[in-house]
């Protein structure tokens, strides 16, 4: 459900105690190259009708983080408006001047918007796109998570110090920034959901 409508699981509540426990497993796929935003409707009518799941939509005004562009205008290469294949967000990392690791993101072909919820997900706290970017990017940032231990097997750090917080990061590597502001949050409210039956 995070993935196909895009929020956090925090941002989701009510429905039957087994959604929060019981697991399935979900085989499908597109006839044709999809957008990130095709492939989240898709799985979201697959969800609805597999699971006769009925949903409520609200949103309510939080403290969220929103997704600026820096005042030095974007780093991120443009991704060319004609490629049709939009791989998913991965995790990706790299070393620092030390040699120990820097964790981070890679994307390809990605719009703010998505980047957006992306980071949502990583900071476990709403970030909301107001960059007005309307392009796609490869977007590539390192960075260490908030209270990310990194522990190699002689009980050492693997986290280099030099690996900047998120903050940090994004306006050096992609000339974007983070502003902690007010903004709406939409929560998902499941009020009905059945176990689907077997194939």
């Amino acid at each position: 459900m995070t993935i196909a409508y895009q929020v956090t699981d925090l941002q989701i509540s009510g429905g039957p105690s087994w959604i929060n426990s019981d697991r399935f497993n979900i085989d499908a796929k597109a006839e044709r190259a999809r957008t990130n935003d095709e492939l989240h409707a898709m799985l979201a009518h697959l969800l609805e009708e597999r699971f006769q799941l009925r949903l409520r939509r609200e949103n309510r005004q939080e403290s969220v983080l929103a997704l600026l562009v820096d005042k030095g205008g974007p780093k991120m290469p443009l991704h060319d408006p004609e490629d049709k294949d939009y791989p998913p967000f991965g995790g990706s990392g790299g070393r620092g001047a030390d040699g120990l690791m820097c964790p981070g993101l890679d994307g390809r072909n990605v719009m703010m918007n998505y980047f957006a919820f992306y980071l949502s997900r990583v900071l476990g706290q709403a970030v909301i796109d107001r960059t007005e970017l309307p392009a796609r990017y490869d977007v590539k940032v390192q960075f260490a998570p908030d209270g990310a231990r990194m522990i190699g097997p002689d009980g050492q750090s693997v986290l280099s110090p030099d690996c900047p917080d998120i903050t940090t990061a994004l306006p050096k590597q992609l000339g974007l920034k983070l502003e902690r502001t007010k903004g709406p949050v939409e929560y998902l409210v499941v009020e009905h959901a059945e176990k689907p039956a077997d194939n």
